[in-house]
């Protein structure tokens, strides 16, 4: 995560800012989410007990949803990856939620994505073969609410 994208964005909002030290925690943890607190607190200059409020504060409040881990799929056999757009039928539009739930329920779903433009949706999945990709185009996205739909292959993911 490129960690200059952690500050305060929130200028115009009615929300409360966050302290530069929270920002620091968020920063912090966006490098190394494994990070113990006794080393987080020394980074951003607190006290560990301070530290750890800070971050359940943080928790509680929403801005840290979770932690996770960064899994290598290709390891486990998971060796054919699409991102494949989806465009709602006029009626199916309505019915989003959905279609979502649907796609995130299906094992083969890494994320979706809702967006503007010519197409609603971005569906990001993996499989082990190609047959699993075609399998999961049948499977979920042949339905009367989905328009379109227009797979790409995924050479590579590249991340700051």
């Amino acid at each position: 995560m490129n960690s200059e994208l952690i500050v305060d964005h929130r200028a115009e909002s009615n929300n409360a800012h966050l302290a530069e030290v929270d920002l620091a925690i968020l920063r912090e943890l966006g490098s190394d989410a494994r990070i113990s607190n006794k080393d987080l607190a020394g980074r951003v200059g607190l006290a560990p007990s301070t530290c750890s409020g800070r971050v359940s504060t943080l928790r509680s409040r929403g801005i840290i949803k979770g932690f996770h881990a960064d899994i290598d799929f290709e390891a486990l056999g998971l060796h054919v990856f699409g991102m494949i757009a989806v465009r709602m039928s006029p009626v199916g539009r309505s019915k989003m939620t959905n279609v979502i739930a649907g796609l995130l329920r299906a094992p083969e779903t890494l994320d979706v994505f809702q967006v503007s433009g010519e197409r609603d949706l971005l569906v990001h999945i993996a499989t082990a073969h190609p047959t699993g990709l075609n399998a999961f185009i049948d499977e979920h996205l042949s339905d009367p609410m989905i328009a379109h739909t227009q797979t790409s292959l995924v050479f590579g993911h590249h991340r700051p």
